[in-house]
């Protein structure tokens, strides 16, 4: 199974329709057997505030910038959370010497 996949092509957000900036896949499915898709909509996600710091970034073509990947790993991270956070999820750390 791919961790990651990259392509051209996005599909397009669930909620309105409209270009999709990035989009993934969570590990495991909802409650009803399907997969999550944690989606950034510059239109639907605007007003979630990790979703709003990371489309300013990208925005601002810090996305772009490999001074900046540290930032930009923050950012996604905040985002990810967020989105794990929409489906009663949350982020726990592994402790060190226990991957």
């Amino acid at each position: 199974m791919a961790l990651v996949e990259e392509s051209d092509k996005l599909p397009q957000c669930s909620r309105c329709r409209g270009d999709l900036i990035t989009s993934a896949v969570t590990p495991k499915d909802d409650a009803y057997g399907r997969p999550i898709h944690l989606e950034l909509c510059a239109a639907c996600d605007a007003e979630k505030p990790a979703a709003k710091a990371l489309l300013r970034f990208l925005a601002e073509t810090g996305g772009r910038d490999e001074t900046r990947a540290e930032e930009c790993a923050r950012l996604l991270m905040q985002w990810t959370k967020e989105g794990m956070a929409a489906h009663g999820w949350y982020w726990q750390e592994t402790p060190p010497g226990q991957h």
